[in-house]
């Protein structure tokens, strides 16, 4: 899965209109994602992807950006 594949899904899933993104672009200072939002996601993510919702508990540190949490879907999916 590509970087950018994963932005349109972040997109989709926050439905919201894409913007462009980097690795580091925080999600709760440039994009506006508040807590419960961050929840929300991250199960969408792991229900979207298929991958254990505790691998977002174990690498909480990378929440935060777009990149952390693009590692965590790729590390999922290597599973």
């Amino acid at each position: 899965m590509k970087f950018n594949d994963f932005c349109e899904t972040l997109f989709n899933l926050l439905e919201r209109e894409p913007v462009p993104v980097s690795n580091s672009m925080n999600l709760r200072d440039e994009l506006d994602v508040d807590s419960l939002q961050m929840v929300n996601l991250a199960t969408s993510i792991a229900d979207h992807y298929e991958i254990p919702f505790r691998l977002f508990i174990e690498n909480a540190d990378k929440i935060g950006t777009v990149g952390g949490l693009y590692e965590i879907v790729l590390e999922g999916a290597s599973m």
